[in-house]
């Protein structure tokens, strides 16, 4: 096996028979392995040999749940990106409550994801290589998810609650605040994930002219 991370992420292997040695190791300490790896040395630099020697198994062991570390970081993208979709769907589906408290509601889940979660997993996001397109799987949630909040929004103007000219650009700008705690917990790893909250809920609130 080599560690090519332009592979194409693919299923994991189907084969019955797991690799002699140690007890396996589960798919999820693999993952949690290398998020951290990933984000505390980077995607590039980081190789499947030392995902492997970090849950204290052979390279073999780990390719029976994953082909290359390209389909780890694959996994790890969608998984992580589940969450606040499920989120977004939930809230877009309760049309007897108002646009803007459930837009704000989304807003402060987001926050409190990438801002309290063990590692800053959200780092993950901003990678290059998420651009190609064997993490479009993700690259498509991600954009369902700045759909969700551009939805919200324009049931906010048509309710009276918020005021803009341009409600795609801003539903942009309002993703793009949320995804800045990303990078405000690279630089804080004590980042208060409630405040920062309370602090983009106020900023979006000035930005749509609104008030609660």
């Amino acid at each position: 096996m080599t560690d090519d991370t332009t592979a194409t992420p693919s299923p994991a292997p189907t084969r019955r028979s797991r690799p002699h040695g140690k007890d396996p190791v589960g798919r999820e300490r693999i993952l949690e392995a290398a998020a951290r790896l990933f984000v505390e040395q980077g995607y590039a630099a980081t190789t499947t040999r030392q995902i492997s020697a970090a849950v204290d198994i052979k390279q073999p062991s780990l390719y029976y749940h994953f082909p290359n570390k390209a389909a780890m970081l694959n996994e790890l993208l969608i998984e992580t990106t589940k969450p606040s979709i499920e989120k977004a769907r939930d809230l877009l589906a309760q049309r007897d409550r108002d646009g803007l408290e459930r837009l704000l509601e989304l807003i402060r889940f987001d926050v409190h994801l990438l801002g309290a979660g063990p590692s800053n997993i959200g780092a993950l996001y901003l990678l290059p290589e998420t651009n190609e397109p064997m993490f479009g799987s993700f690259q498509a949630l991600r954009l369902e998810l700045v759909a969700a909040y551009g939805a919200l929004l324009r049931r906010a103007i048509a309710e009276g609650r918020a005021d803009v000219d341009d409600p795609a650009s801003t539903a942009a700008l309002l993703f793009s605040l949320v995804e800045g705690v990303i990078l405000r917990r690279a630089d804080d790893r004590n980042l208060d994930a409630a405040r920062v909250a309370d602090g983009i809920e106020q900023a979006t609130l000035r930005i749509l002219g609104a008030s609660l």
